[in-house]
């Protein structure tokens, strides 16, 4: 009887070992269909949005770990702190978040905490951008290496291919890259993914993202956004509302463009309903959100959480989010759409 009860035993005991390893390792499990939480493509609007940082800029060679997690936090404690964070964003309007992925943190053990927090906030009806960035060992304007590149998006695309609000961002600032260049990256990705609608991939202009134009002329991406980034010290010769009005004016594609990046400081106590005191930080805000809400070009804040920055919209003290500076949030809600003025 025990020789009979140990067979049986071993028996159940290959059985799991055999479904175990029939399992191939470091693939990620393909999420189940997720719906649109809005179907607008004729124009961005609908892009009510913030950047979610890592302290580090985002530039870092291992893990990416958002400002006010810690890389020790377990995976309850770590989803509890994201539902207050993406909270406090839902609260002040924004419906998308834009978060930063690179080879480490996707083809390593973090992912399982990482991929949570992009399905949260897909959970809570929230858009979210996911958009590749280089490390700090380069910092180059260039893919650092191809092979873990093409990795890290094989993974993120077998994952959240059939989410419908996850967007896929080619690469963050892509300077190193001459037009040409630029292009055949970008080709070479679409080709790769075929099954991504073109409404779900963000190509960034040339150099720091303001070259969107010329990517938007080449037919091969008919239908992809288009990721912008403007700040104050791209040109010293604005100074006046009018002058911070003209980076978006002069947009040849706004209805397929997202202002992925702008921002200025939120922690020195800038006064952005002053209209007595425009200075250029205050000139460049209210003119850059005058023309994102004329436009109806969707706008993703620098940062809405990020410890150590000047600029971001939220501080996290690990319980509770705070406000930073409200007249600056309102400009933004007024780039949504969601206030008057």
């Amino acid at each position: 009887m025990k020789s009979l009860l140990i067979l049986i035993l071993s028996s159940f005991s290959m059985l799991s070992c055999q479904k175990n390893a029939s399992k191939p390792l470091g693939i990620s499990a393909v999420d189940p269909p997720v719906l649109a939480v809005d179907t607008v493509i004729s124009n961005t609007s609908n892009f009510k949005g913030l950047n979610w940082a890592d302290p580090r800029d985002n530039f870092v060679d291992n893990w990416l770990i958002l400002s006010g997690l810690n890389v020790h936090d377990s995976e309850d404690s770590t989803m509890i702190k994201t539902d207050i964070i993406l909270s406090a964003f839902q609260n002040a309007g924004a419906n998308t978040i834009r978060l930063p992925i690179n080879p480490s943190t996707v083809l390593q053990e973090y992912w399982t905490k990482y991929s949570s927090i992009i399905k949260e906030a897909t959970t809570k009806k929230m858009k979210v951008i996911l958009a590749y960035w280089e490390g700090a060992s380069s910092k180059d304007g260039f893919v650092d290496d191809s092979a873990s590149f093409t990795m890290m998006w094989d993974k993120v695309a077998a994952k959240f291919s059939n989410n419908q609000n996850v967007f896929f961002e080619v690469m963050n600032e892509p300077h190193g890259y001459s037009l040409d260049s630029l292009k055949l990256l970008y080709s070479q990705w679409i080709d790769r993914y075929p099954n991504i609608p073109r409404h779900r991939i963000i190509l960034d202009g040339t150099g720091y993202a303001t070259g969107v134009d010329s990517i938007g002329d080449d037919t091969r991406f008919d239908s992809c956004l288009l990721s912008f980034h403007f700040y104050t010290w791209f040109n010293d010769n604005y100074k006046t509302i009018s002058d911070w009005e003209q980076p978006l004016k002069s947009l040849k594609y706004p209805q397929r463009t997202i202002n992925t990046e702008f921002g200025v400081p939120m922690t020195d106590g800038s006064n952005y309903n002053d209209n007595t005191n425009v200075n250029v930080q205050v000139a460049y805000l209210k003119g850059m959100t005058n023309e994102l809400h004329q436009l109806g070009v969707g706008g993703v804040y620098w940062p809405g959480l990020r410890t150590g920055d000047s600029y971001s919209m939220f501080s996290f003290d690990g319980k509770k989010m705070i406000v930073n500076n409200d007249s600056g949030l309102r400009c933004l809600q007024y780039a949504w759409n969601e206030i008057v003025q």
